[in-house]
C-alpha cells in the first residue's frame, strides 16, 4: 500500500545564532562597563546610547512585526541574561528611551499600575516580559550550579549533597516549564502576528507558570547561595530584583496570574475539556 511522504518536522524556533552570540556578547559587556565603578545616570546614558548605535532599539520596528520578534526575542533574553540596566522589553515595545533607563536597577519597588498601553502593545510588552523572565532565571541557575560545584562542606563541593542536587533540580523544572511556554507564545508571535487569537490564552499560560516559576528559582538560588546572594556585588542580587519587577508587571499586564488562571479555566470549559483546550492551543491557526 502506498504511503504519503510526510515532511520532516520543522523546529519551533529558528533564531540566528549569529544574532543570539552577537547580543550575548553586546550586552556582556554593557553590563560589565555598568558594574565597574560607581553607578550613574552618565553611564546608563551611555549604555542606552552604545545599545541604539548596536541597532538594538530598532530590531522590533513594530509590535505587530512577525519576522521581527525572533532577533527581539534573543535580545530581550541576552539583556535579561546579562542584568544590564536598560529596560530592553519597553524599549523595543514602546520605543521609549527615556523610559527604559528611569528604573533603579539596584532597588526593588512593587509595581502598583499596569502601563497604559494599546492591545498590541500590552501583549507584546507581556511577551517581552516573559522572555526577559526566562533569561534571568537562566542566568541565576548557572550561577548556582557554578556556587555549589566552587564552593566546599565537610570537604567536598555541595553539589555532592543530595538536597542541593534537589533543590537544584526543581528550579530547573520551573524553567523549563516557563520557557517551554514562552517560546510557544513566541513562535505564535512570529508566525501569526501579535494579535493571534490563541496568543492571550499562551500569554495567560506562561504568566501562570511564570508567576510559580520566579519564587522557586528565587527560592532555591537564595537558599543555595547563602548571604551571598543578596550582596549588591553579586550577580544573583542584580537577575533577582528583576526577576520580581518583571513578575510584577507581567501579572498586572494580565490582570494577575488568578485572573489569567480563571480565563484558561474558562476556555477549558468551552472546549469540552482541558485536555481538548491544550491540543487547540498547540495548533496553528491557518493549519488543517
Amino acid at each position: 500500500m502506498a504511503t504519503t511522504a510526510q515532511a520532516a518536522p520543522q523546529p519551533a524556533l529558528a533564531i540566528d545564532p549569529m544574532v543570539v552570540d552577537a547580543a550575548a556578547r553586546a550586552f556582556d559587556d554593557l553590563a560589565a562597563k555598568w558594574q565597574a565603578g560607581e553607578p550613574s545616570a552618565e553611564k546608563r546614558n551611555a549604555l542606552l546610547q552604545a545599545v541604539i548605535e548596536l541597532g538594538f532599539a530598532d530590531a522590533l520596528p513594530a509590535a505587530d512585526a512577525r519576522e521581527a520578534w525572533l532577533d527581539a526575542a534573543a535580545i530581550l533574553r541576552a539583556q535579561a541574561r546579562a542584568a544590564a540596566p536598560i529596560d530592553m522589553a519597553r524599549l523595543l515595545v514602546t520605543g521609549e528611551r527615556a523610559a527604559s533607563i528611569a528604573y533603579d536597577p539596584g532597588r526593588y519597588a512593587c509595581a502598583g499600575v499596569a502601563p497604559a498601553l494599546p492591545d498590541d502593545k500590552a501583549a507584546a510588552l507581556a511577551l517581552g516580559r516573559c522572555l526577559q523572565i526566562t533569561g534571568a532565571m537562566d542566568a541565576a541557575l548557572e550561577l548556582s550550579v557554578q556556587y555549589v560545584q566552587d564552593r566546599k562542606q565537610f570537604g567536598q563541593p555541595l553539589a555532592k549533597f543530595q538536597a542541593i542536587q534537589h533543590s537544584l533540580a526543581l528550579a530547573a523544572e520551573e524553567i523549563a516549564a516557563c520557557s517551554a511556554l514562552t517560546d510557544l507564545a513566541l513562535a505564535c508571535a512570529a508566525r501569526e502576528g501579535i494579535a493571534a487569537a490563541r496568543l492571550p490564552a499562551l500569554l495567560d499560560a506562561a504568566a501562570v507558570v511564570a508567576d510559580r516559576a520566579v519564587d522557586v528559582v528565587y527560592d532555591v538560588c537564595h537558599q543555595v547561595h547563602g548571604a551571598i546572594g543578596f550582596t549588591r556585588e553579586y550577580a544573583l542580587h542584580r537577575h533577582s530584583l528583576d526577576l520580581l519587577r518583571w513578575r510584577d508587571e507581567l501579572a498586572l499586564l494580565r490582570g494577575g496570574s488568578l485572573r489569567a488562571a480563571e480565563r484558561l479555566g474558562e476556555r477549558a470549559l468551552a472546549a469540552g475539556g482541558v485536555w481538548r483546550a491544550v491540543t487547540a492551543l498547540m495548533k496553528p491557526e491557518n493549519s488543517a
